[in-house]
């Protein structure tokens, strides 16, 4: 790229007359400046045009070829056009339009090009015409709502407080929980209204020193140099303070704030890496259950890391028709005489490197993700294949399945077990669904409503590891179902805990007089077993003594013996 030299320009050039002025202008200007003399058709381009396009000088003779290589190929059309009509304006008219431009960074961006025809006053015929191209993402540097300045300022400015010597301190990011449910009750006029005055709270509690900018949607940014964790603390309760209450005439409306921050140089010194490391911070905050401040820890977001690679990796198998999973089946056995009854069907998963992933760190991920619901849809149909394939050695076999509220809140989940059993011609009595434990049941109406269907259509219902979690007694009241699985913790003592032994002996009890069956989980020794059958009168055993969860090949013999 050649240097900056200005060009010989004729005496009676009109860019003669406005060389000076053109400097100066330049100078103070971020947008890319262009004069054309009409009657020699030499341009004479601002520093920052001949810079960035790296253009030989800054005066050439023929911008528009110059120009096109860097125009979006969609878009070449849109500015041949505008050139075109600015030959056919009236002197003084402006021709504006849009197009995406090749930046320096290498994206394309939109910019804004403007060209008024102009001459001496004295003469009809223009003598030249002035171009100016704006960065459109420079333009509104400010959020029009809030009033503050926006993330690119954002980024310009730590940018510059990262480049100063032995500068440390932390970059903090603030999102507002609940703030779309106060726009979608009350409207965006009052959203705006409300946005507004949050942030000139959170601004007027931060320090005098300190700027607050508005980033994405409903978040905040803003970096504190010199500042300690200890410090950061007492700045965020006081945020969280200020904007709780956002009043309007009849309501009092409550909102919380989550916020994540890292630290430089510690956690990194440059700005992406800092932004992603804070922004993760405040996604674990809001994991945690919002209305907190986490600060970054590098392990847990190695952790964090791992747990978003392993959800891709799982929507990818899905995508190939869930190929690494697979489905292991642990006896169920009546605990009368340990004759078999049926196995329940548990998800397993190959992780990329071959090996099996627990249960606990990939079962809850796709039931947050709801990837659970077409991965249920996998394990129902090969669960009911299995079954009837082993009902050709015993007919009565029962299959259990794990199902959890999300998959009885899709649409399509009752058309698609009434057809999968259709499909497999399979009695529906010999199916067992069992609703996980995973969260809360609010909507009981809601829940009976879709068992009640499954009951007409034959299939029993079960509740998985009754007494753990939330389920307790009034769910006997609430939940219609046929069989109780009581979870293991109460059977870890029971050969020597009066409490356990009376509790297993009272809910079986209690279960058999409103007719419904006790299974019991987690057995892994005679004595518990003997326990279980002779004084508490359960009616099902499953548990390691019995046999572990076995893939296909491993339990087709306990047919053959």
């Amino acid at each position: 790229m050649s240097t900056n030299t200005t060009p010989y320009i004729g005496e009676n050039s009109p860019l003669n007359k406005i060389t000076a002025f053109f400097s100066a202008l330049q100078s103070s200007a971020e947008e890319y400046l262009f004069v054309v003399d009409l009657n020699s058709k030499m341009i004479l381009l601002s520093d920052n045009f001949m810079k960035d396009f790296d253009f030989p000088s800054n005066m050439v003779d023929d911008l528009d070829n110059l120009l096109m290589p860097f125009i979006y190929h969609e878009d070449r059309e849109i500015f041949e056009e505008a050139m075109r009509n600015v030959w056919t304006e009236d002197k003084g008219k402006t021709v504006k339009c849009e197009f995406r431009l090749l930046h320096s960074n290498g994206d394309y961006g939109w910019v804004n090009l403007s060209i008024t025809v102009g001459g001496d006053e004295f003469k009809d015929q223009p003598e030249f015409m002035c171009g100016v191209i704006k960065r459109l993402d420079k333009i509104a540097k400010a959020d029009y709502v809030t009033g503050l300045l926006r993330r690119s300022v954002f980024y310009n400015d730590l940018t510059d407080e990262l480049e100063k010597p032995n500068a440390h301190g932390a970059v903090i990011v603030i999102t507002l929980d609940n703030f779309n449910v106060i726009t979608e009750t009350y409207g965006h006029k009052f959203g705006d209204g409300a946005l507004r005055q949050i942030a000139q709270n959170i601004t007027n509690v931060l320090p005098p020193d300190i700027r607050l900018y508005k980033l994405d949607g409903y978040s905040f940014g803003l970096f504190m140099p010199d500042a300690m964790p200890e410090e950061i603390e007492i700045i965020f309760a006081s945020v969280q303070l200020c904007m709780r209450e956002i009043r309007n005439v009849e309501d009092t409306i409550y909102c919380t704030a989550s916020a994540g921050a890292a630290f430089y140089p510690n956690d990194a010194n440059d700005v992406t890496t800092l932004m992603r490391y804070a922004e993760v911070a405040l996604e674990i905050a809001r994991q945690k259950g919002r209305d907190q401040i986490t600060f970054f820890e590098k392990e847990t977001y190695d952790r964090w890391r791992y747990d978003i690679g392993m959800q891709n990796t799982m929507q990818n198998c899905i995508a190939r028709g869930c190929e690494d999973f697979f489905l292991c089946y642990q006896p169920q056995v009546d605990a009368k005489d340990g004759r078999l009854l049926g196995a329940e069907a548990l998800l397993r998963w190959y992780d990329d490197d071959g090996s099996v992933v627990a249960p606990m760190q990939f079962i809850p991920m796709l039931e947050k993700s709801r990837m659970i619901i077409p991965v249920g849809h996998w394990i129902i149909e090969n669960a009911v294949i299995m079954a009837k394939k082993w009902q050709q050695y015993m007919p009565d076999f029962q299959m259990s399945i794990n199902i959890s509220l999300y998959q009885l809140e899709e649409r399509m989940f009752y058309p698609f077990v009434e057809d999968c059993i259709e499909r497999h011609q399979i009695d529906p009595h010999t199916i067992t669904f069992e609703l996980t434990e995973t969260q809360n049941v609010y909507d009981w109406e809601f829940v009976n409503k879709q068992f009640s269907a499954f009951h007409d259509l034959g299939i029993q219902i079960a509740m998985d590891d009754f007494g753990s979690g939330y389920s307790n007694l009034a769910f006997l009241k609430n939940f219609r179902c046929n069989i109780i699985k009581i979870d293991r913790a109460f059977i870890e003592d029971i050969l020597t805990s009066n409490f356990d032994q009376n509790l297993i002996r009272y809910v079986t009890m209690l279960c058999h007089s409103i007719g419904m069956q006790v299974v019991i989980e987690g057995v892994e020794d005679e004595a518990t077993y003997k326990f279980l059958r002779d004084e508490c009168k359960v009616d099902q055993i499953q548990g390691f003594y019995f046999g572990y969860p076995e893939m296909e090949d491993v339990f087709v013999k306990r047919f053959k013996k």
